[in-house]
């Protein structure tokens, strides 16, 4: 790609894709509408300005691996235990079911039993990548639908390895035959490669990441953060398995690491343009010509898919146990076809077992599907209203009520103590990699993080906390924490360490909700001791420290 041609697609996709996604977020439909239109408007099948984002196709799929890997580094391994029935049981389940529904539906409608088998089994997978984001932006992972639907996305981005598997053995003539290889190898090469990453992110990594930590450099980290994401990625597809996978795999386990909240901010930046991109590829890639010229036969698929797959996720989360409002969401969120149906689907067409025709029309049934999701996950809000709701919120569904503590100083461990003594929950961030550890040995939950980035304070769960203490010493830090802060938290309480009272009218001018002048109340605290040594009246002490207080303030203006 010219750098001409390249600064014109930059232009064009980030220019149109700023104006959909507030568009489309003002109307309540979110950004991942917002990018399918774009990718409407400028694909190939549209008129008006096109622009060839083929040489770039391949690095679109990598905004999946790094949204795996992101959700990774959320999902601790008690938690991911914790989900072992909905993964194990609902997951399988959903796999089975929807395939044999759909394979039958498409038996019915003339196909032959392998490809009726293949398109089953592929509009069974889901759209992880659509789906996950959604959650995201309505910070709704964390509820009982948003768990159920990530638990089946992850039982269904492992049984892609197999479905791949499978596709030689249903080719039809030598190619099927030649299919016939023992699973053991195949089984141990999995097992080797699992257990590598983990080896990978649980022994080496954490070292090299201290190293970097030590050293201050953000874009050693940054670029190391990068490397590791593809390494595993690149690891697990080279073994026959999804790269998503070995991404996920490799956040789940430096879940447990000091580093995560700053890995997950470094990361989220690669994440969000590459996942941008998939969406628009995905919107691109829906031959409004052909949808147009076959609009029936697609529409009745589209509704097939959807009511069928709808039907069973429904009754199943049920059968598990979901309140009816959840299961309904659950389902409604699951019904579209997945970005792994597209490789599933272009592996058969190479093997022979669908056609060229039918390649093209399930491509667009499942690029319609995409589409229609976050309408349906509008729908499936508005129902859920109408049905009666849990009698209560799970602990996961809990408001969040943790202090955020900025620097862990010996300011930071002091407000540490006092709120482990009234029991508050907290979570601390420092750059001094030493004193993280030291703490974290001491089981404290404190991480090595920037707070002064946005990005790490949103990992920290700053959004959803009680109130943010900021206790470093430098000036610039404390002052650019409270702008940051008050520009994406305004309603968080902001309790900020000033050296001296002039520094602290400054933060409170820029938005701090209480400033606690460290020379000038030391000076109040001494003064006090000493009037109260010498018979002061208390009066006589408050109206002192008022006069002090006052003349500071005059001095700092």
């Amino acid at each position: 790609m010219l750098f001409d041609q390249l600064l014109t697609t930059a232009v064009l996709l980030l220019g149109a894709s700023t104006v959909a996604i507030v568009l489309f977020h003002r109307a309540g439909f979110g950004s991942v509408l917002g990018l399918l239109a774009t990718g409407v408007v400028l694909g190939p099948h549209t008129p008006g300005p096109v622009i060839d984002i083929g040489p770039l196709t391949a690095a679109t799929e990598l905004g999946v691996v790094f949204l795996l890997f992101v959700i990774g580094l959320e999902l601790e391994p008690r938690r991911l235990w914790a989900m072992r029935r909905a993964f194990f049981g609902l997951g399988t389940l959903q796999m089975v079911l929807s395939g044999a529904a759909l394979a039958g539906a498409a038996l019915v409608a003339g196909q032959p039993w392998r490809a009726a088998l293949i398109l089953g089994l592929g509009l069974a997978l889901s759209s992880t990548a659509f789906v996950l984001q959604l959650l995201s932006e309505r910070d709704e992972l964390g509820s009982e639908h948003g768990r159920t639907a990530f638990a089946i996305l992850l039982l269904q981005d492992i049984a892609v390895v197999p479905l791949l598997a499978l596709v030689p053995f249903l080719a039809p003539g030598p190619a099927g035959d030649a299919a016939a290889v023992s699973p053991g190898p195949r089984l141990l090469l999995t097992l080797a490669t699992v257990l590598g990453i983990v080896a990978f992110g649980g022994l080496l990594l954490p070292r090299a990441f201290a190293m970097v930590a030590r050293q201050r450099s953000a874009e050693g980290f940054a670029l190391m953060a990068a490397l590791s994401v593809l390494v595993a990625a690149w690891v697990t597809h080279h073994a026959g398995l999804s790269p998503a996978l070995g991404a996920f795999l490799l956040g789940v386990v430096l879940s447990q690491s000091p580093f995560h909240h700053q890995i997950g901010a470094e990361i989220s930046p690669f994440k969000g343009m590459l996942l941008g991109l998939f969406f628009i590829s995905v919107g691109m890639a829906i031959d409004i010509g052909l949808l147009l010229q076959h609009w029936p036969r697609i529409l009745v698929a589209v509704l097939v898919l959807i009511l069928l797959k709808g039907v069973v996720i429904l009754a199943l989360c049920r059968l598990f146990g979901l309140h009816a409002a959840a299961a309904l969401r659950t389902a409604l969120l699951m019904t579209q076809g997945g970005e792994f149906g597209f490789v599933l689907f272009a592996a058969a067409a190479g093997a022979g077992i669908i056609g060229s025709e039918l390649h093209t029309t399930a491509l667009l049934v499942i690029s319609v599907s995409m589409a229609a999701t976050p309408l349906l996950a509008r729908l499936g809000d508005w129902l859920a209203r109408h049905l009666p709701r849990a009698p209560g919120p799970t602990v996961e569904q809990a408001p969040d009520r943790h202090v955020v503590i900025a620097g862990f100083g010996r300011v930071g461990r002091a407000v540490a103590a006092m709120l482990d003594g009234a029991g508050v929950p907290y979570v601390a961030l420092d750059l001094d990699l030493t004193r993280v550890l030291v703490a974290r040995k001491a089981g404290r939950p404190v991480f090595y993080g920037d707070a002064s980035d946005p990005l790490v304070l949103d990992r920290a769960g700053t959004g959803r906390a009680a109130a943010l203490v900021i206790t470093l010493d430098k000036a610039s830090a404390a002052e650019r924490i409270v702008t940051n802060v008050r520009s994406f938290y305004p309603g968080i309480p902001v309790v900020v360490r000033g050296h001296d009272a002039a520094l602290g009218y400054r933060l409170e001018r820029l938005g701090a909700s209480i400033v606690v002048p460290e020379t000038l109340e030391l000076s109040l605290t001494l003064g006090r001791a000493l009037l109260q040594r010498l018979g002061c009246s208390e009066d006589m002490i408050e109206e002192a420290a008022r006069t002090v207080r006052e003349r500071h303030r005059q001095t700092a203006e």
